[in-house]
C-alpha cells in the first residue's frame, strides 16, 4: 500500500508539471492541442484516483479503529469469563440426594431421625449417610427437598418433620385412610450458617415404606454462598 501511494504521488507530480515551451515550438499546432487535451484528461483521472484513494484511506482508518474497539471489547469479555471461571472454581460445590433402604420404617415409640443410607449423590460430602444429617459447609442459601411414602399403612399415619438444628421447620404427612399407597413431598429454601444441620424425623407411631423405586428421598444443594 505504501509503494502504491508513492507511485501515485510521483505520477501526480509528473502530470501536474508544465509542458516545456520548446516542446510547444517543436510540435505542430494540432499535436500540441491533442497533447494538452490528453494531459487534461489524465489530470482529471489522477484527481479522481486521488479522491478514491483518500476515501479508501478514511475507510481503512475507520476499520482500524473499529477493529481496535472490537479487540478491546473481546479482551473485556475474555477477562470477565476468566473472572467467572475463577469465581466458579473457588465457589464450594454442595449437592446431595439419598433414599431410605427398602422395607418398612416404623412405627417407633419415639420420634426418630430418618437415615437415608441409599446415597445417590453426595457432592462435597456434606451429607452423612450414617446419621441422616446434612451439615452446611459454608454460610449460604440452600434448597432442601424431601419425599415420603407409605404402603398398606392405614393402621398408621405417615409423614415427617423437617428440622434445622433443633428447630422444627416443617411438617408434612397424611392422616386419613385413603387407599394402598400414600405420598407427600415438600421443599424449602433455607438460609444456613456454616455448621447448621438439617435432617428429617419420623413421628411417634408413624410409618413409611420404600422399595427399589426410591419413594422416600432427602435432597439438597447450595444455591449461592452469602
Amino acid at each position: 500500500m505504501k509503494m502504491e501511494r508513492n507511485v501515485l504521488y510521483m505520477l501526480v507530480v509528473f502530470l501536474l508539471m508544465p509542458v516545456p515551451s520548446r516542446m510547444q515550438e517543436m510540435e505542430p499546432q494540432g499535436s500540441s492541442q491533442d497533447l494538452c487535451g490528453e494531459l487534461k484528461q489524465l489530470r482529471e483521472l489522477v484527481y479522481q484516483q486521488a479522491a478514491t484513494l483518500s476515501e479508501m484511506k478514511v475507510k481503512m482508518e475507520y476499520m482500524e479503529k473499529e477493529k481496535a474497539a472490537q479487540g478491546e471489547e473481546l479482551k473485556a469479555v475474555k477477562n470477565e469469563l476468566e473472572s467467572m471461571k475463577k469465581l466458579n472454581a473457588e465457589r464450594p460445590k454442595v449437592a446431595f440426594s439419598a433414599g431410605l433402604p427398602a422395607g418398612q420404617n416404623g412405627p417407633f415409640n419415639t420420634e426418630t431421625t430418618l437415615v437415608y443410607s441409599k446415597v445417590i449423590s453426595n457432592i462435597g460430602g456434606a451429607y452423612n449417610p450414617y446419621t441422616g444429617v446434612f451439615t452446611a459447609p459454608v454460610r449460604g442459601v440452600y434448597y432442601i427437598r424431601f419425599t415420603a411414602a407409605a404402603y398398606s399403612s392405614n393402621n398408621h399415619n405417615m409423614g415427617v418433620h423437617l428440622y434445622k438444628n433443633s428447630q422444627q421447620v416443617m411438617h408434612l404427612g397424611e392422616y386419613d385412610k385413603d387407599g394402598t399407597a400414600r405420598h407427600v413431598s415438600g421443599a424449602l429454601v433455607l438460609e444456613l450458617d456454616a455448621g447448621d444441620v438439617v435432617y428429617l424425623r419420623l413421628l411417634t407411631n408413624y410409618a413409611l415404606y420404600d422399595d427399589t423405586l426410591l419413594r422416600n428421598t432427602f435432597s439438597g444443594f447450595l444455591i449461592f454462598p452469602s
